[in-house]
């Protein structure tokens, strides 16, 4: 007579190697998530810094004789709007007239890993003429 097989408690080859698998599944996942995050939340930060830089640059040119204004070339910027050589913001300026009296002012700003650029547009009302051209 064979004496009785007790059952084995514990846990097998397999149910182990399944268990990794799946723990190494997730963990790349939640890596991959947490990733995607970063790039997004970098992103985000240096659009809010480009529309930032194009704001406070508009309202510097508001500030000028209307009749003086002139498309700009393009200059590289800092996070702050400084202009540096090497700068990761690209700052351009159109000025359009669309009539006599009438220009459109529009502020490009090209930033690092940008998928368009930020673009502000405002329209200025040059006067009388008084201050240069007629």
């Amino acid at each position: 007579m064979r004496p009785a097989v007790r059952p084995r408690r514990g846990f097998t080859l397999i149910s182990m190697i399944v268990a990794v698998v799946l723990l190494t599944v997730g963990l790349l996942s939640l890596a991959g998530a947490n990733s995607q995050t970063i790039t997004l939340q970098t992103i985000a930060q240096n659009r809010t810094n480009a529309i930032a830089i194009a704001r406070s640059y508009l309202e510097q040119v508001r500030t000028r004789d209307p009749w003086l204004l002139e498309t700009e070339a393009a200059v590289r910027l800092n996070s702050e709007g400084i202009t540096e050589a090497n700068g990761p913001y690209v700052r351009t300026m159109t000025v359009t007239p669309l009539r006599q009296n009438l220009i459109r002012i529009e502020v490009r700003i090209d930033f690092p890993r940008a998928s368009q650029p930020v673009l502000l547009t405002t329209m200025m009302f040059r006067g009388n003429g008084l201050s240069g051209e007629t």
